[in-house]
C-alpha cells in the first residue's frame, strides 16, 4: 500500500505528536478535533510546533490541516490513526464508521483493545468494507500538548507492540506499520500474538495507579511540585506495588500462551533502542527513575485519566482476564478498591471486563485464542 494521506483522529497529547510525526514523514496529514476550540491554534498557525524536554522549540514544525468534519478527514486516507484515551475511542469510532473506505487501516494508539470498539462501531453502522483494525499497547511518545499549537516531546516509546483484530490480518498490515514507525527512527516493532498482548503490556495501568493512590494528599492539594514519577513520589514501597501488578499481568499472559517480559525488561529494551544500553541488571526501581519520566508534571487532581482511565480500562480488565484464566490478581484488585474509595464510585461497573472485549466467560483458553485469531469462534 502506498501511503499518501494520514488522518489523525484526536487533538490531545497523542493527537498533536502523531500529527507532527506523520507530517514529518512526508504524508498529507489531517487532524480531526471534536470541537473547533480544540484545533483553533493549529488552524491559525497552519500546523504544530515541537518543543524539547526543557520546553524549548526544536525547530520542528509539522504542516497540518485541522478540521471537525469527520468525512473530510477520512476521505482518501490510507491510514487512520486514533491516538486518544480509551474512553474517547467510542466517540471517534462511531462518528467515523459510516465513512470508512475499503482497505483503510485504522491504528489505535494508547490502550490495547480499542480495535474491538471499532469493530463494533463498523458493524452497527452497517459498513461492509474491509477495514483493517490494529491496536498498539501504548502511545509511541511521552508527549504533552502545551497550548493550542505546541507539543512537548519528552521521549519516544521505541518498543511498540502491534496486534490486529482478527490477528490473522497482522501480516497484511505490517508493511504499513513499518513505514509509519521506521527502524531509521530507532523504533523496534513487535508482533503481538493477538490483541491481549497489547492489553496486558499497558505501561500506564501498571505504573500510573500505585503512585496515584500512594500520593493522594499531594495530588488532592494540587501541589505544583508534584511529579508522578518523581523520586520522592516513588520510593521503594510504591515500586513494590508496581511490581506486584506487573507480575500479575505476566501470569495472565502466560496462561494464554503469550511471551511475556517483566516491566524492567520492557524498559531495558526501550533504553537499549534509545541509548544503545542493555543493562541486564537494571532493577525496576532504577528503571522507573529516569529523567525522561521524572520531568512530567502533575497530575494535580485525582479526577484524571491516571485513575479514571487506567483503573476501569486497565486494572479492571486485568482482573477480569485473571478470573477467566484462573489467575489471582490481589494487588490489582486492592488498587482498584482503594481507587473506588478515593473517587467515590464503582469503577468495576463502568470498566472494561471480558464481556466488553467480546469474550464469553464460558470459553476455554483455546476458544479465546480462536476468536482473537479469526474473529469468530
Amino acid at each position: 500500500m502506498e501511503i499518501k494521506k494520514v488522518a489523525v483522529l484526536g487533538s490531545g497529547n497523542g493527537g498533536f505528536m502523531s500529527a507532527v510525526d506523520m507530517a514529518g514523514l512526508g504524508y498529507e496529514t489531517v487532524m480531526l478535533g471534536r470541537t473547533e476550540d480544540k484545533i483553533a491554534g493549529v488552524k491559525a498557525h497552519g500546523g504544530i510546533e515541537v518543543l524539547d524536554i526543557d520546553s524549548k522549540p526544536t525547530g520542528e514544525f509539522g504542516k497540518i490541516e485541522a478540521t471537525t468534519d469527520v468525512a473530510k478527514a477520512i476521505k482518501g486516507a490510507q491510514v487512520v490513526l486514533n491516538p486518544v484515551p480509551f474512553f474517547a475511542v467510542k466517540w471517534f469510532a462511531e462518528k467515523a464508521a459510516p465513512y470508512m473506505e475499503e482497505g483503510q487501516v485504522v491504528i489505535c494508539l494508547g490502550k490495547g483493545g480499542a480495535a474491538l470498539v471499532w469493530r463494533k462501531a463498523l458493524d452497527e453502522a452497517g459498513n461492509k468494507n474491509k477495514v483493517y483494525l490494529v491496536d498498539c499497547n501504548t502511545l509511541p511518545y511521552g508527549a504533552s500538548r502545551m497550548n493550542d499549537y505546541q507539543v512537548r516531546l519528552e521521549s519516544r516509546t521505541m518498543n511498540l507492540i502491534f496486534a490486529a483484530f482478527p490477528s490473522k490480518d497482522l501480516e497484511t498490515v505490517w508493511p504499513v506499520l513499518e513505514a509509519l514507525y521506521p527502524a531509521s527512527h530507532n523504533y523496534t516493532l513487535r508482533k503481538g500474538q493477538n490483541i491481549i498482548d497489547t492489553i496486558l503490556v499497558d505501561y500506564n495501568a501498571i505504573t500510573h495507579t500505585p503512585p496515584m493512590i500512594c500520593n493522594v494528599g499531594a495530588i488532592n492539594a494540587g501541589d505544583k511540585d508534584f511529579h508522578l514519577f518523581g523520586p520522592k513520589e516513588n520510593p521503594q514501597p510504591v515500586v513494590n506495588l508496581i511490581e506486584g501488578i506487573d507480575r500479575e499481568r505476566m501470569a495472565i499472559g502466560q496462561k494464554l500462551g503469550l511471551t511475556q517480559y517483566t516491566l524492567e525488561e520492557e524498559i531495558r529494551m526501550v533504553k537499549w533502542n534509545r541509548d544503545g544500553r542493555n543493562d541486564e541488571t537494571l532493577p525496576l526501581y532504577e528503571a522507573i527513575h529516569t529523567p525522561f519520566l521524572e520531568v512530567c508534571e502533575g497530575p494535580f487532581k485525582l479526577e484524571t485519566r491516571h485513575l479514571t482511565e487506567d483503573i476501569p480500562y486497565g486494572l479492571v480488565t486485568f482482573s477480569s482476564l485473571g478470573k477467566l484464566v484462573g489467575v489471582p490478581t490481589p494487588v490489582s484488585d486492592a488498587v482498584i478498591t482503594i481507587s473506588e474509595g478515593l473517587l467515590g464510585r464503582d469503577l468495576h461497573t463502568q470498566g472494561r471486563d471480558i464481556k466488553a472485549l467480546g469474550l464469553d466467560p464460558g470459553w476455554s483458553v483455546e476458544q479465546v485464542k480462536k476468536f482473537l485469531y479469526e474473529g469468530t469462534v
